[in-house]
């Protein structure tokens, strides 16, 4: 039996920092930020290992967070979005209060991600190679061997209901053209030999998010576009 984990693994302190400073669009060192990128990476894939993981990843050690990352490789993206409370938040109390010190803490906001404010297209592959290199460099120190290396993409619904869309004349329209995008991501990280896994919490939790005061006709119709984006993002011709 295979053993994995969701994608996202702890990242160090030093390197949360930088992260959420470039978030943030402050100014980061991007020599510290390599290096902390590098140790955290090392760090995460040698537990994986030693823990007996068959199906590993790098953690998304070099990514702010599983989906707003994107802000840095693709165009289009400022400002701030205004992405409403999950219901499971604001119906249970007892739940918020659970969650509050989680708030509190220094964190990338998948709350107030950047939104769409022109044209979406993917114009930087460096951060990408620049990942999945390391992630195959760090598996060689580490003499160990993944039975499933995998690596992790968003799918274009979680991006279009996170990252609001003030560009474009329908929202078809706005996962159509992230899902051009991604397509630079999914092809890539196949043809390094890499799992491909894409993360859809879009497909679920925009019930009880975007579409929790609207019908669930519209809910469902949703979850049909970006099935059918991811889908033709899959294949190999083009829009």
């Amino acid at each position: 039996m295979l053993t994995t984990h969701a994608g996202s693994l702890p990242r160090t302190p030093e390197l949360t920092a930088l992260l959420v400073r470039r978030s943030r669009r402050a100014p980061v060192d991007p020599g510290a930020l390599g290096r902390a990128i590098v140790d955290s990476t090392r760090r995460v894939v040698a537990r994986q290992l030693a823990a007996g993981i068959d199906v590993g990843n790098d953690g998304e050690q070099a990514r702010e967070s599983f989906f707003t990352y994107v802000q840095h490789r693709m165009s289009g993206f400022g400002g701030t979005s205004e992405r409403p409370i999950m219901r499971d938040i604001t119906h249970f109390p007892s739940y918020l209060a659970l969650r509050l010190p989680d708030f509190s803490r220094t964190q990338v906001s998948l709350m107030a991600a950047p939104r769409a404010v022109g044209e979406v297209r993917y114009v930087d592959r460096a951060a990408l190679e620049r990942e999945c290199a390391l992630f195959q460099e760090v598996v060689r120190e580490q003499d160990g061997r993944f039975v499933e290396p995998f690596m992790t993409a968003p799918s274009p619904g979680i991006i279009a209901a996170a990252m609001t869309n003030e560009h474009y004349p329908r929202l078809e329209d706005y996962v159509h053209a992230v899902a051009t995008a991604l397509r630079t991501e999914y092809e890539y990280i196949v043809a390094q030999g890499f799992v491909l896994q894409i993360d859809c919490p879009d497909l679920a939790m925009e019930r009880h998010t975007r579409f929790a005061d609207r019908p669930l006709a519209e809910f469902l119709a949703f979850t049909e576009l970006v099935i059918g984006a991811i889908n033709i993002a899959y294949a190999r011709h083009r829009w």
